[in-house]
């Protein structure tokens, strides 16, 4: 479960974070979620995707992870991605995975001390 915040909210969900990065550290958009497959679904935008199949989670991590190499290669930033941790690597291997590797990269913001 997952809902869309503002600086203003209060929190009532464990796991927050920004994401759609605008640069200079601003982001456009802020969520919170219940687990990393909330924050997830709230990339999508996509509340089913909390419960859908194995398949299809692994097939929008990696629509997720393409979206991302994208955005990278306009700033002259090569990424790649596999099923591990690794220097310029989007890990799609799972869901907490997937987010804890797009904040290293930049690409979301997990607030400080989030739980794992």
């Amino acid at each position: 479960m997952y809902r869309r915040i503002n600086p203003t909210s209060r929190q009532e969900l464990p796991l927050r974070m920004l994401f759609q990065p605008l640069g200079d550290g601003t982001f456009y958009r802020a969520c919170e979620a219940d687990s990393f497959r909330g924050l997830v679904a709230a990339i999508l935008g996509d509340p089913a995707y909390e419960t859908a199949d194995v398949e299809t989670r692994l097939v929008n991590r990696l629509r997720i992870a393409d979206d991302v190499q994208l955005i990278a290669e306009t700033d002259g930033k090569r990424l790649e991605v596999a099923d591990h941790d690794a220097a310029e690597t989007i890990n799609i291997a799972s869901d907490e995975p997937l987010i804890r590797s797009l904040d290293r990269l930049g690409f979301l913001s997990l607030e400080p001390g989030a739980p794992s």
